[in-house]
């Protein structure tokens, strides 16, 4: 088997990985930024970005996958690939798999730091849509059975439509 073809092969696919998971890194900075100042138009843009580089990543996760798969059916990792390379490819190949750890633990970071973004804007819709839609009732006191009694006044929002 030709583990420095395959090696070869894995660090430039790897590279090519760490490039794209880069690139989304910046996206999601960016959409951090985009989510609090409320710009819809452009959180639109920044998602069909990154839906396309999720694309270009998913075509070299399948080049990746024949790579590894490996020559006359052996499977390779790249731990035991590493075992039987020259040391500097060794090295090589241990780097830009760290660089990739590294670019996909600060994207899922920044990925939750989003999450939590969008969910408090929903909760800020909602808790607004109820206040309108609860801006049409005014409380008259109690009513015979102890609940309390409210009165329709102006709905500025239906809250059955």
């Amino acid at each position: 088997m030709d583990y420095l073809g395959v090696a070869n092969e894995l660090i430039k696919n790897i590279k090519k990985q760490v490039e794209i998971y880069k690139e989304l890194l910046g996206l999601s900075q960016k959409k951090t930024d985009i989510l609090v100042m409320g710009d819809v138009k452009t959180l639109g843009e920044i998602t069909d970005l990154e839906q396309e580089l999720i694309v270009r990543l998913g075509r070299i996760e399948d080049e990746r996958m024949k790579i590894v798969a490996g020559i006359a059916g052996e499977e390779i990792t790249v731990s035991r690939l590493a075992e039987k390379l020259p040391e500097d490819i060794k090295l090589e190949l241990e780097r830009i798999s760290g660089e990739l750890k590294e670019v996909l633990s600060k994207l899922r970071d920044r990925n939750e730091i989003n999450e939590k973004l969008i969910r408090r804007a929903l909760e800020y819709i909602n808790y607004s849509l109820e206040i309108m839609a609860g801006a049409g009732k005014q409380s008259t006191g109690y009513s015979a059975d102890g609940k309390t009694a409210e009165k329709e006044t102006i709905r500025l929002i239906d809250k059955r439509a």
